[in-house]
């Protein structure tokens, strides 16, 4: 392969610790092996930011992939259109029905050369299907691996199948490395196998998960809702989805809604009789997400322990002085 036709590929995906949005960037890498991949991984929130800070290679030919994110701003569009008018082709692959809901918002009027918004697989699953049928090559990478098994272990976590055992073992692991160090050990593997790096991070993520899920259960708050619905609140310190199932997993119509001590955003989920779409309610509060699991930030939720402490120290220690 000459050096002209060798591509530069920019990766803009979910993070910051998302396996879905990691095996979404691993599929583009999957399928342009010997071209340049670099992958960024954001958080919704820095989504416009780092959208809106992309620039080209010199000499290249250059392709941007947006998965697993959407984007607010139409300042966005802008650029992304700029970018495309000076030659890049840039491909955007969601399955958040907030962003599909508004897909024809003037921020997303982007002269795309590829698009898939479809809430039917998870990002990484809908970015392999379409790129296997744009490069017309077999789920085997050059090195002889099945990627797609990878990519179906990240579409059983995501959605929230549980149909594959270990996608559970794997999203642990990527929360514990982080996407790019994820990325990294995903974009190696020959096989569809936790490495040893990934499985160590496994077992520390398990660890880690039973400890955020003895803070929720301690700060546990029940509220009964009319309809027979049952929203469980509570704190947590990461691994928000593992934690909400098991604290739903043995109820029945219920929305937990876990607030993150490490990321101060808020995690919502329901139990899977429950129709509540929690993607609407999210909105409502500037998040988003899909039926069964969204998000969002709530300012005011950051003060509210440090207020609640404030207050009842202040109540004893004029008490003392009195």
């Amino acid at each position: 392969m000459s050096r002209h036709s060798r591509l530069n590929i920019q990766v803009v995906s979910h993070g910051m610790a998302c396996l879905d949005g990691v095996v979404a960037a691993a599929a583009v890498s999957h399928f342009n092996p010997g071209h340049r991949v670099t992958p960024m991984f954001v958080t919704n929130s820095d989504t416009d930011r780092a959208l809106q800070e992309l620039k080209l290679a010199t000499g290249a030919q250059n392709e941007i992939w947006i998965t697993d994110l959407s984007w607010r701003c139409e300042a966005t569009a802008f650029h992304l259109n700029r970018l495309a008018g000076a030659g890049a082709r840039i491909h955007w692959i969601d399955h958040h029905r907030s962003a599909i809901s508004r897909a024809d918002a003037p921020e997303f009027r982007v002269e795309f050369a590829g698009k898939v918004l479809s809430e039917e697989f998870s990002a990484a699953r809908l970015a392999y299907d379409y790129l296997r049928r744009r490069r017309r090559v077999g789920g085997k990478s050059a090195a002889g691996g099945d990627f797609f098994r990878i990519v179906e272990l990240a579409d059983d976590y995501d959605r929230w199948v549980h149909r594959l055992p270990q996608s559970r073992r794997w999203a642990l692991a990527v929360q514990i490395l982080g996407s790019h160090d994820s990325y990294r050990s995903i974009t190696r593997l020959k096989r569809a196998a936790l490495s040893p790096k990934l499985a160590a991070a496994a077992k520390a993520g398990e660890a880690a998960m039973r400890l955020s899920l003895e803070r929720a259960r301690a700060t546990l708050v029940a509220q009964p809702l009319a309809g027979g619905l049952t929203l469980l609140a509570a704190c947590c310190a990461g691994y928000s989805s593992e934690v909400a199932y098991e604290l739903y997993r043995i109820r029945s119509q219920t929305v937990v809604a876990l607030f993150d001590l490490r990321t101060a955003g808020v995690s919502l989920r329901r139990s899977a009789d429950c129709a509540v779409d929690l993607s609407e309610l999210a909105r409502s509060f500037g998040g988003g997400g899909h039926a069964a699991a969204a998000g969002f930030r709530m300012a005011e939720l950051c003060r509210t322990p440090a207020e609640r402490l404030a207050l009842r120290l202040s109540e004893k220690l004029a008490g003392a002085s009195a």
